[in-house]
């Protein structure tokens, strides 16, 4: 299996712009992914996005503790960062699961 680190590095999307190749993903990933039928890609995709967003909280938490101490709005920051880091380990998990769909995007979806 193939990691893709950028929505540039998948070859059905290698030609379009960034815009529209982040488009044509978040499109494919709803429609196929979030909102299609469990599969166990999409509940490891899941399951991924959660831990990260614990791991981070977790450990930058423990860290302040550590200096300091935690507090209400350091747990919200470390929430937000690990939000968007399981956003990507998630994403980077369903595209291979994803490409066969993209096409259907590209054909009629992505004009600005």
């Amino acid at each position: 299996m193939s990691i893709y680190w950028t929505l540039q590095s998948v070859p059905e999307l290698s030609s379009l712009t960034r815009r529209q190749q982040k488009r044509v993903h978040e499109l494919c990933y709803r429609r196929h992914f979030l909102f299609a039928r469990a599969t166990a890609r999409s509940v490891a995709s899941l399951l991924a996005y959660i831990f990260t967003v614990a791991s981070v909280v977790l450990l930058g938490n423990g860290v302040l503790a550590f200096l300091g101490s935690p507090n209400y709005w350091s747990t919200i920051i470390f929430a937000l960062i690990g939000g968007s880091v399981g956003s990507f380990v998630a994403s980077r998990i369903a595209i291979p699961a994803l490409r066969p769909f993209y096409h259907e995007f590209i054909d009629g979806k992505t004009q600005d």
